[in-house]
C-alpha cells in the first residue's frame, strides 16, 4: 500500500516535528511515536497517514455525546477493550442511595431512599477501561508484533449507508475515512494495526502513554488513566 497525504480538517495532536523525525529514520522514546512507526512499517503506509489515523481515533473516543452508547455510556471495541464512565468516588453517598448510580449530563445521579433522583454534586466521572474478554495479553507476541492484514471484503459492499449496523471498529473506520478522506481500506488496516500494536506494547512495557490523551497501565488488570485535558473534552472536570 502507498501512503496517502491528508488534508487538515482537524488539529493534529501528534506533532509535525515528530512525524519528520520518524520519516528520517530516527527512533523516538514516546509510546505514541513507536506505535505510529510500527503501524507504518507493518502496513507499508506513510508515517503521516498512520499518525493521522491515531489522532482521529482518539478524537472519536473523546466525542462521547455522538459516539458512545447513550444507555450504558460506554464505547466497546471488539478484540481491544471497552471505555466506560465511572464515578470518581461514591463512598460519600453510599448510605443515601438505592441501586446503581447513572451518568447524566456530565454528572452522576442516584435514586435516594425516598425514591427521588438526586444529583451527586461531589461525585464526578472518570474514564475507565477494561480489556475485551477475548484478549489474552500473555498469549500476544512481544512488541513489535507481526501483523496479518484484516479482511476488507466488507468495504467492497459498503454503500455509505447503515452506519448503525456496522461493528464498532468499522464505524470508527468509516468515521475517520469521512473526516480525513483517507481511503477506507487504509484506515481499516491501520486501525486494526493500532489496536494490535497497543495491546502488544501494554504486554511488553506495562505503561503505554498517548500524549494529551492518557496512559494504559497494566497491573493486576489493564486500565486507562486519562489526562486532565482529555477529560475536559468529556466535561468531566472544569
Amino acid at each position: 500500500m502507498s501512503g496517502t497525504t491528508t488534508s487538515d480538517k482537524s488539529q493534529a495532536t501528534f506533532p509535525a516535528s515528530s512525524i519528520k523525525s520518524l520519516q528520517n529514520g530516527k527512533t523516538l522514546k514516546s509510546s505514541s511515536a513507536q506505535i505510529i512507526d510500527s503501524m507504518a512499517k507493518m502496513t507499508g503506509l506513510s508515517i503521516e497517514t498512520a499518525a493521522r489515523v491515531m489522532d482521529e481515533f482518539w478524537d472519536y473516543v473523546s466525542n462521547h455525546s455522538n459516539n458512545w452508547r447513550k444507555d450504558t455510556h460506554c464505547l466497546q471495541i471488539s478484540k481491544f477493550g471497552t471505555f466506560t464512565l465511572k464515578p470518581r468516588s461514591k463512598t460519600s453517598i453510599k448510605k443515601q442511595k438505592l441501586g446503581k448510580m447513572k451518568f447524566f449530563k456530565s454528572q452522576f445521579i442516584y435514586r435516594d431512599k425516598e425514591g427521588k433522583w438526586t444529583k451527586s454534586e461531589r461525585t464526578k466521572a472518570r474514564i475507565n477501561f477494561s480489556l475485551s474478554p477475548s484478549v489474552k495479553l500473555e498469549s500476544l507476541p512481544s512488541y513489535p508484533p507481526p501483523f496479518d492484514s484484516p479482511s476488507t471484503q466488507w468495504i467492497e459492499n459498503w454503500t455509505g449507508k447503515g452506519h448503525s449496523r456496522l461493528s464498532s471498529k468499522r464505524r470508527i473506520s468509516v468515521s475517520i475515512h469521512e473526516r480525513t478522506e483517507i481511503p477506507l481500506k487504509e484506515v481499516h488496516v491501520l486501525l486494526n494495526c493500532l489496536f494490535l500494536a497497543t495491546l502488544s506494547a501494554i504486554k511488553s512495557q506495562e505503561k503505554v502513554n498517548f500524549a494529551k490523551r492518557g496512559t494504559f497501565i497494566k497491573k493486576n488488570r489493564v486500565n486507562f488513566k486519562a489526562t486532565p485535558s482529555f477529560e475536559r473534552k468529556f466535561g468531566l472536570i472544569q
